[in-house]
């Protein structure tokens, strides 16, 4: 029953960062005050500056206030962000999204917020995202999605304009709804780089972060539910619709409350092997899932978030294809599988070079390796060492050297141990 209904699936996902943030915020906490209470003031005073010593600190100051304001700004774009990219997939829009820029708004809001180079490899790695791979998905928005033929072998397929304009009613709706894309794109990179903020120099908990994002998510998904399970599907969107109405078959649902419970109820035992496996089972997934990639970005940045996305979406288009070998063109043309795999291929790759697993070693790209810098460092370091010591000879004049044997042999044992 589950599976049918996607947005009420969308629900017990934020209910999972709540539930699963909050048990996991508990623990630290009480941790993190049972060791305080262990060690002496002076440690106390120590581990009041680390980042995992408690949830938010110096409550009742000016920071604290603003930290609220700033965890608001970011629970709300990420929470909208995501619905509305979610809302546009659910249409079949989610060829209009030019993911690549995503990229680019990454960069631009960890540049504001931290200090970071952008060496020469890293670079190129950003115009091979940028140029060819953006010019691969704008490619495929002109081309057919499906090689799919009907009885009367006339063709159903479309390209990204005709299919919106199947659902709109014009060609033109694809730009406002690229523009709306492309500013959720915006939001959420910038709420995974604010995230980062708030836990690199806020100090605060990433279980808070999640308990936030469950508790706003849930409430945003509980006004979604409400309205879609109150209006049916449009003639124009019924293709999009498979929540049926028991009473009358004719109604169409993006998704109903009411319905999920009343099939719930009617399945029997199915009922209870969803509540007491399924659902649960899902929740532990999805707050797991959440919890990875809060803490990709803690521990490293967003941008790996995206290499996580390319692999993702590259692997299960191509195990897709693997497994229907023989009608996978029904669901997507050979053309688009080629250029939208080529495009993640080409990514990985980019991103390969840019977090420096690759390293290309030609025209000075690899002078600013983060292996090469820190050699560098080493050899200077030496070469310091080294002008020091002969500045400290420089310093000893002849008439203070005795000129007996002796003490000749002493100087000589003296510059052979160093």
């Amino acid at each position: 029953m589950l599976s049918n209904h996607i947005f009420i699936q969308y629900f017990y996902k934020y209910i999972s960062y709540a539930i699963g943030g909050y048990i996991f915020g508990y623990i630290l906490y009480k941790k993190s005050m049972t060791d305080k209470r262990e060690t002496t003031k002076d440690n106390i005073i120590k581990k009041s500056d680390s980042r995992d010593s408690i949830l938010i600190y110096n409550e009742g100051t000016t920071e604290f206030s603003n930290t609220k304001k700033e965890l608001l700004i970011v629970c709300l774009s990420y929470c909208i962000s995501i619905e509305l990219i979610k809302i546009l997939y659910f249409f079949k829009f989610d060829r209009i999204e030019i993911w690549t820029f995503e990229v680019l708004f990454v960069l631009y809001f960890m540049k504001k917020f931290f200090v970071i180079n952008l060496y020469n490899h890293q670079k190129l790695a950003i115009i091979i995202i940028l140029v060819p791979i953006s010019i691969l998905l704008i490619t495929s928005n002109f081309l057919p999605y499906t090689n799919h033929k009907t009885t009367e072998e006339k063709s159903e397929d479309l390209d990204a304009f005709e299919e919106i304009e199947g659902i709109t009613g014009h060609k033109l709706y694809y730009f406002p709804l690229a523009i709306v894309m492309l500013i959720s794109n915006i939001f959420l990179s910038y709420s995974r780089v604010k995230s980062k903020v708030l836990m690199d120099l806020r100090y605060l908990s990433p279980y808070l972060i999640i308990f936030l994002f469950g508790i706003f998510g849930s409430i945003l998904l509980f006004i979604m539910l409400i309205i879609i399970s109150i209006f049916k599907c449009s003639d124009a969107i019924s293709d999009f619709c498979s929540v049926v109405d028991f009473d009358n078959p004719n109604n169409l649902y993006m998704d109903n409350v009411i319905i999920y419970f009343q099939a719930l109820k009617e399945s029997g035992y199915k009922m209870y092997i969803e509540i007491f496996l399924i659902i649960p089972l899902y929740l532990i997934l999805k707050f797991l899932e959440f919890t990875c990639e809060i803490f990709v970005i803690y521990y490293f940045n967003p941008n790996y978030v995206l290499v996580r996305d390319n692999l993702y979406y590259g692997i299960i288009r191509l195990i897709f294809v693997l497994v229907n070998n023989e009608d996978y063109q029904d669901s997507i043309s050979l053309t688009q599988f080629i250029i939208l795999e080529l495009s993640e291929l080409l990514s990985i790759l980019a991103y390969g070079i840019y977090l420096e697993i690759i390293e290309l070693r030609f025209c000075g790209l690899d002078r600013y390796l983060k292996r090469n810098l820190i050699k560098r460092a080493k050899k200077e370091k030496k070469l310091k060492s080294l002008d020091s010591f002969n500045e400290l000879n420089d310093t000893i004049t002849p008439n203070a050297i005795p000129n007996d044997d002796e003490n000749e042999e002493n100087d000589n044992s003296l510059n052979i141990t160093f």
